[in-house]
């Protein structure tokens, strides 16, 4: 019988052979490892650095570049050692690493072996040299390297590594609702109003409450010519006397004297009245003054409103008429009275209104009402941006200038425009209804549980207006105190802090209007500058509205500052607003392309 072989020597052999493997494996994994922890750090130094570079708020961006790089190592556009965001990397840097880190080494086209800053996204090739996809609002560094020394894998020839950060930071903007109106350059703050072009006709200049009192036709005989003085500053001090005289004529008889606010588009609110009870005044013998030793002060009366007030007087339970004599120039019957700095209602009763529409394309839709119902329903498809300093001071622009951006794409700041609004694109884009209706029940004002302006601030507000279903929110819904006034939020000049709270950024009836250089002119062919972007919202409150304060009118045609009529949508109110009584918008709904306007939101991209 066959006597089996000895493999015990063999299996020594195999084990030394594997050891030896595994002494190896084991070396490398070390090695590796703290190469692993060394690159994770330098990452986390190069995102912080290129964070801390953008700036706070994104502020050292957008940049361009200051130079060029012809290298073996990298061949393009190269940063300025003068950039702020290039000096705060390296402060950074410097900082962190413990070892001084500069801007003219940051900028000196060494990218592996001295680290380099970029605006765009860096690339490595394939034969170790460096390519840029260029971008004014990304900033990106490839850190300075960090050599790592090998342990046991230095004993299979593995001497060391090193190992490089590489950060990408992108400014953008929050999402946000951009209508597809206009408003121009002095006319963008305070009440104003998009109407239903009407054939030429002459709508009423100064829209003052009607409430029950009879026709024109029957209004009483007085005449009121002036009121001196004319004006007084907002929130005077309690116990200082602002009196007044009103001159006229027929003001024997007179019960009561009105303080009007204008509606714009609709009868404005309620008047603050002043009668022998409530604030006492004096009429002279021949009946043509009417003096005030103080103005009513009540908690939202009139010397605590920043607001125009048009004055009234009432006998015979009627009030004197609004404008005397007929034809398109009637005399205002109504002295104004100027409380601190109200806005300027542009271009009131107007038959075009005090904005109008942006003609923006908008695929798959086609003739201008479908495309205009489709932008207000559904929004824009490209995004609009301010136009660069620089550009024709008439405040057109053309293909003509190479700063123009026109329609449809990214960064528009050139647009087409159209005086009033279309019936069918303002039925079919705010309530869904009509020939211009977007398929699938789409539209502007639909309810969607995102707001909480009802019962007590747990539900959302809604009514029924043109047999449609609509968000019903109003302005003073979002104000963070129950003081706060709408005359305070639409103050070009208001400082902050902000006055109104974050949640109004989910309402359907707050959004952005475009605000262009100069009016344009109806039925022009030019382009226009756009130059500011104004937060606005749809509703009819009155400047002196507060928190808890609903629509001025919650029935009817007229509703929350959206009127109809038999061919529905006939004008459409909103209030602008200061963007210093805004917070910042949230990026909860996501962020869109920085376009030069507007917040800078950086975000780590790479």
């Amino acid at each position: 019988m066959k006597r089996g072989r000895d493999e015990a020597g063999a299996i020594a052999v195999v084990t030394a052979l594997m050891a030896t493997m595994l002494l190896i494996v084991s070396a490398l994994a070390v090695d590796l490892g703290n190469t692993y922890a060394h690159k994770r750090d330098r990452q986390k130094d190069s995102d912080l650095a290129t964070l801390a570079g953008a700036g706070v708020a994104g502020k050292n961006l957008p940049a361009t570049s200051g130079g060029a790089c012809a290298t073996a190592e990298y061949t393009g556009p190269r940063a300025s050692a003068g950039d702020q965001a290039v000096k705060d990397v390296a402060t950074y840097l410097t900082k962190q690493l413990g070892t001084n880190i500069t801007a003219a080494q940051l900028t000196d086209c060494k990218v592996t072996s001295n680290g380099e800053v970029f605006y765009g996204v860096p690339k490595k090739n394939t034969t170790g040299s460096w390519s840029l996809t260029a971008n004014k609002n990304q900033l990106s560094l490839v850190s300075p390297p960090d050599h790592v020394d090998f342990g046991l894998a230095n004993v299979f020839g593995f001497s060391g590594t090193d190992v490089n950060g590489v950060s990408t930071v992108e400014i953008r903007s929050p999402k946000f609702s951009t209508l597809p109106f206009y408003a121009f350059d002095g006319c963008d703050y305070g009440p104003q109003t998009l109407q239903q072009p009407n054939n030429g006709q002459s709508a009423t200049l100064i829209n003052l409450y009607a409430g029950t009192e009879p026709s024109p036709a029957n209004q009483n005989n007085a005449t009121l010519t002036s009121v001196t003085p004319n004006a007084y500053p907002a929130g005077t001090a309690t116990g200082t006397l602002q009196p007044i005289d009103i001159a006229g004529t027929n003001f024997t008889g007179v019960t009561d004297v009105g303080f009007f606010e204008s509606g714009n588009a609709v009868p404005g609110p309620v008047p603050v009245s002043a009668n022998a009870t409530s604030t006492p005044f004096t009429i002279n013998a021949a009946g043509t003054q009417i003096h005030f030793n103080d103005l009513p002060d009540a908690t939202r009366g009139v010397t605590g409103v920043q607001q125009f007030w048009y004055i009234r007087v009432k006998k015979n339970n009627q009030w004197s008429a609004v404008y005397i004599g007929n034809g398109p120039n009637p005399t205002l019957n109504a002295p104004k009275l100027t409380i601190g700095t109200p806005p300027l209602l542009c271009g009131q009763g107007s038959s075009t209104g005090n904005f109008g529409t942006l003609l923006l394309s908008h695929a798959p839709y086609s003739g201008w009402d479908d495309v205009g119902a489709a932008n207000v329903a559904l929004g824009l498809t490209n995004t609009l941006a301010i136009y660069p300093p620089g550009g024709p001071a008439d405040g057109t622009c053309s293909s003509a200038q190479t700063t123009t951006v026109l329609w449809p794409t990214d960064g528009t700041n050139c647009v087409d425009t159209d005086t009033g609004m279309s019936a069918k694109v303002a039925t079919g884009g705010f309530l869904g209804k009509g020939s211009s209706a977007v398929a699938g029940n789409q539209y502007l004002l639909k309810p969607r549980n995102l707001t909480k302006c009802a019962n007590g601030y747990t539900a959302e507000a809604t009514t029924v207006q043109y047999t449609q279903t609509i968000n019903n929110d109003v302005l003073t819904c979002f104000f963070t105190d129950n003081s706060t006034q709408i005359a305070d939020v639409i103050d070009e000049n208001y400082p902050g802090p902000p006055l109104i709270s974050a949640s109004i950024y989910d309402s359907p009836r707050f959004g952005y209007v475009p605000v262009l250089k100069i009016q344009p002119a109806p039925g022009g062919s030019n382009k226009y500058q756009i130059i500011d972007f104004r937060p606005c919202f749809i509703t009819d409150q009155p400047p002196s509205a507060i928190k808890g304060d609903g629509p001025l009118y919650t029935s009817g045609n007229s509703i929350n500052g959206i009127t109809t009529d038999n061919n529905g949508v006939k004008s459409v109110q909103v209030i602008f607003l200061d963007a210093d009584a805004l917070p910042n918008p949230p990026v909860k709904n996501g962020t869109v392309n920085y376009t030069g306007s507007g917040q800078k939101i950086p975000l780590l991209v790479n």
